[in-house]
C-alpha cells in the first residue's frame, strides 16, 4: 500500500484515496493526481495549500519507499457530508519548466555542459549526466523557460546525428539516453489490452535544406534529400536555418525529419512502477520505447502505455525546433 506525506511529517494512511503517476517523454516533471475522501472530522485540522511539500511512499518496499516527491501544484475540494479533494502534484523541476531566463552560449559547446551550467545557476543538483557529445553552434542571445532552453539543445544535438536524450528526476536531475535502463522489462505476457495506430499524417519524406538568406536574394540551396519517396509518395519540407553551413549538416537534419507518419502502441496491464518514460522494453520479441505512461497505484496497480520506435520519437518530439 501506499502513504501521503503532507508537509514531511503528517502521514495520511487511512483514507481512501486513488493515485495516479504519469509522464511523458518531453517533459521533467512527474505529476502526481490524488483524489482523497477526507472525514468531517479531520477536514478543519487537514489543510491543503499549493505549494505544500508532498511525498508518496511506498510502505512495504524500506529503502526504495519514496515513488514521488514534489509540492502541491493545484487543488480543487469540494464539501458535503464528507471531503473530497483533488490534488494535482509535480516535482520541483516544475519550477525550471515554467521560470525564464536569458542565455548565450558559445560555439562548440555541448548540451551536457550547457545544462550544467544553467542547473549550477538555479542550484538545480546534478545526479548521473550523459556527455551528449556533438557541439553546437552559437546561441544569439535568447529568452525563455529553463528547461524550453535545455530541450532544445537536446533537440539540436538530435538534428546533427547525435543520440535522443531526455531529463529525468530522481533525487537529482539526471540526463539520460533514451532506451539506456539497465533492466528491460518484456511486457508481453502481463498486457490486458494492446492497440497499434497509424497515419501518414506527419509524413516526411523529402527536405530542401535552405542556408542563410542574404539581403532580398533567394536564400541558398544546400541540399536536397529524399527517402521512402517511392513507398509513400513526395511530402516535402522546406528547412531553413542559419546553423546550418555544410552538405553534411543538412543531410543530418533531413535525416531527423524523415518520417513514415504518426503511430504509436497504446498498452494497459499490471503495473511495473519502475518504468518511466524513455525506457525501452519489449513486446511480442521487439523493442519499443516508452513516450508517455500513467501508473494507477494499488495492490495490484495497473498502467498505462504509449510505445514508440526511436525513428518516430526523433520525428515527432526532436526534428521540430
Amino acid at each position: 500500500m501506499y502513504s501521503v506525506i503532507l508537509r514531511n511529517s503528517i502521514k495520511l494512511d487511512n483514507l481512501k484515496m486513488e493515485i495516479n503517476l504519469s509522464e511523458s517523454i518531453d517533459s521533467i516533471a512527474y505529476t502526481a493526481d490524488i483524489k482523497m475522501v477526507v472525514p468531517e472530522e479531520m477536514s478543519k485540522n487537514l489543510l491543503l495549500k499549493e505549494g505544500d511539500p508532498i511525498e508518496i511512499v511506498k510502505n512495504k518496499d524500506p529503502g526504495k519507499g519514496t515513488v514521488f516527491k514534489g509540492v502541491i501544484w493545484h487543488k480543487n475540494t469540494t464539501m458535503k457530508h464528507t471531503k473530497i479533494a483533488s490534488l494535482i502534484c509535480k516535482e520541483r523541476t516544475i519550477y525550471i519548466e515554467k521560470s525564464e531566463d536569458e542565455y548565450l552560449f558559445k560555439e562548440g559547446t555541448t548540451a551536457t555542459q550547457r545544462a550544467k551550467q544553467m542547473c549550477s545557476d538555479w542550484g538545480i543538483p546534478i545526479g548521473n549526466f550523459a556527455d551528449t557529445k556533438i557541439p553546437l553552434a552559437k546561441t544569439p542571445p535568447r529568452v525563455g523557460t529553463i528547461y524550453g532552453m535545455m530541450l532544445e539543445d537536446l533537440r539540436e544535438t538530435a538534428q546533427k546525428g547525435g543520440s535522443l536524450f531526455k531529463y529525468r528526476m530522481q533525487n537529482k536531475l539526471d540526463l539520460i539516453e533514451i532506451g539506456s535502463n539497465e533492466v528491460v522489462h518484456d511486457i508481453s505476457n502481463i498486457l490486458e489490452t494492446i492497440n497499434q495506430t497509424g497515419t501518414l499524417e506527419g509524413a516526411v519524406t523529402k527536405v530542401k535544406v535552405l542556408g542563410k538568406q542574404e539581403d532580398d536574394k533567394k536564400s541558398p540551396v544546400i541540399g536536397i534529400y529524399s527517402k521512402d519517396t517511392d513507398k509513400l509518395g513526395t511530402l516535402q519540407r522546406v528547412i531553413q536555418d542559419e546553423k546550418i553551413q555544410d552538405p553534411g549538416t543538412a543531410k543530418a537534419k533531413a535525416e531527423a525529419m524523415f518520417s513514415k507518419g504518426e503511430g504509436s502502441i497504446q498498452v494497459s496491464g499490471i503495473d511495473i512502477p519502475e518504468i518511466r518514460a524513455g525506457d525501452k522494453v519489449k513486446l511480442n520479441g521487439f523493442y519499443v520505447y516508452v513516450t508517455n505512461v500513467v501508473h494507477k497505484l494499488g495492490e495490484p496497480g495497473r498502467m498505462e502505455l504509449v510505445l514508440e520506435s526511436l525513428d518516430q520519437i526523433r520525428g515527432k518530439y526532436y526534428a521540430n525546433s
